[in-house]
């Protein structure tokens, strides 16, 4: 490489530092679009590849604000629920291995048995939008959509593995959702500025990271809430 071409590619990456940049067409991306636009913005490896767990916790942590301690955990955790805690790294898309971090009844992707189980379909976006109270995807907007594509799996998908793993995992996800996308606002997201962040896995334009960094026990406050919400709709629908 030439020092022309060193210096202009030196030149474009001290630009693109933490502006969005889509996925190229090697990329690595996940089923998780947090994860995803954290790589879009370079707060992870572009690339989506050969991301260390101090990587992909000061990604949290600098891109979300998320606190050392939750960043730590959602890193080694997602490192061990995917068989890797004792590797160095992993690339985003071992994320789409099926029923370890990735599950079916998934608010934004399709179910395993159908095939592409990680790229963000947009009709599942749009169901999800059409959730909203008074133009807000909330706790309830969430836990609502959660049971429709639960019950829609069942229905459909003859491989449907659901048990407390499955339901935990969706809890958490909606909670880590809220608490970051909505960290600003109550837990509370406009849904213009969620179908931004969903379908293009971008920060919506006016969206700010929290104020306040976001600690492990906010999110298990939040978990808890969906968990019992779902335990509701259960007993509601076996009436």
């Amino acid at each position: 490489m030439n020092s022309f071409r060193l210096l202009h590619n030196i030149k474009r990456y001290s630009m693109s530092a933490y502006v969005w940049q889509g996925p190229g067409t090697h990329d690595k991306r996940s089923p998780c679009p947090a994860l995803n636009a954290l790589a879009n913005y370079g707060y992870l490896p572009r690339s989506g590849e050969n991301i260390t767990k101090s990587q992909l916790a000061r990604g949290l942590q600098e891109g979300l604000n998320a606190s050392f301690l939750l960043a730590n955990f959602l890193a080694y955790g997602g490192f061990n629920l995917l068989g890797k805690l004792l590797d160095k790294t992993i690339n985003l898309d071992d994320l789409n291995q099926h029923n370890k971090c990735e599950h079916d009844a998934s608010l934004t992707r399709k179910d395993f048995y159908f095939g592409d189980n990680h790229t963000v379909n947009p009709e599942l976006v749009d169901l999800l939008l059409k959730q909203n109270i008074d133009g807000k995807i909330k706790e309830e907007s969430l836990s609502k959509l959660h049971w429709i594509r639960l019950n829609n799996s069942k229905e459909v998908n003859p491989t449907l593995l659901y048990n407390f793993q499955q339901k935990f995992l969706s809890a958490g996800e909606s909670s880590l959702l809220l608490n970051f996308i909505g960290a600003n606002t109550n837990l509370e997201i406009e849904i213009e500025k969620l179908e931004v962040f969903l379908k293009h896995e971008r920060f919506p334009e006016g969206w700010r990271k929290p104020n306040k960094v976001v600690g492990i026990w906010p999110i298990i406050n939040s978990l808890r809430l969906f968990l019992k919400r779902y335990d509701q709709l259960e007993k509601e629908q076996k009436k």
